[in-house]
């Protein structure tokens, strides 16, 4: 009884002194020997850009590699807005990257174009063919982009009108106008009350489309009701 004890106590206390002994010499030693690095994730960015970051902080073995450097490093892109950095044994680096989402477009008053993520935030300039249908927000100053994108979300949250549906937001020192996807009917908000304006501008436009009429302007700057110019032709 007393020896089968002993045994029990006896086999863990080993198994973990080999374990331990393994861990320290494999430390510096070519047993995990960093031959791998995986990189998922990445659209925006190649794998190669990732690598030359994290070039200067990988050493031969994995236990070696700084992750923390190697982290910091793929995080200072502008393109990145969260990584996680992880070792897999026996000789790779995982690295999963969750790059910022290009949500919107934005016309600066420079005339530059820059591509704004799930924040409404600025991170890059746009690249040739990379709209990929987002809409556009056609003016405001710095820092004016991601709030007139916010309320642009609230709209499509409140059921309002979805911004897949917007093609074009025109801003000029609070005054805004919309563009339809759809049609490119232009929808006047002004200055005030927007959302009320467009909840208005949105079913006169829906009561015209039943009837068959196609609307060119919707001026919703009223308190009731709304000026409607149809299309000619």
């Amino acid at each position: 009884m007393k020896r089968s004890l002993y045994l029990l106590f006896l086999i863990p206390v080993c198994l973990l002194s080999v374990l331990t002994v393994m861990y320290l010499f494999s430390r510096t030693e070519p047993v995990f020997l960093l031959k791998n690095i995986k990189i998922k994730g990445v659209s925006q960015l190649s794998e190669s850009e990732i690598l030359t970051r994290i070039y200067p902080y990988l050493r031969g073995s994995i236990f070696e590699t700084d992750m923390g450097k190697v982290k910091e490093a793929i995080v200072a892109h502008p393109f990145v807005r969260d990584v996680r950095v992880k070792r897999t044994y026996p000789f790779s680096i995982l690295i999963d990257v969750k790059e910022r989402v290009p949500s919107a477009l934005w016309v600066s008053p420079a005339g530059d174009i820059y591509v704004l993520d799930e924040e409404g935030l600025p991170y890059r300039r746009l690249m040739k063919g990379c709209r990929k249908g987002l809409f556009i927000i056609n003016g405001g100053k710095d820092g004016e982009a991601p709030s007139i994108y916010r309320e642009v979300v609230g709209w499509d949250r409140e059921g309002i009108m979805e911004k897949d549906a917007i093609s074009e937001v025109v801003y000029r020192e609070g005054d805004m106008t919309l563009f339809s996807l759809e049609d490119g009917v232009e929808i006047i908000l002004g200055k005030e009350d927007q959302g009320e304006r467009l909840k208005r501008a949105v079913t006169v436009l829906d009561n015209a489309r039943k009837r068959g009429l196609l609307i060119r302007c919707i001026d919703a700057r009223f308190e009731k009701g709304a000026i409607v110019k149809e299309r000619k032709g």
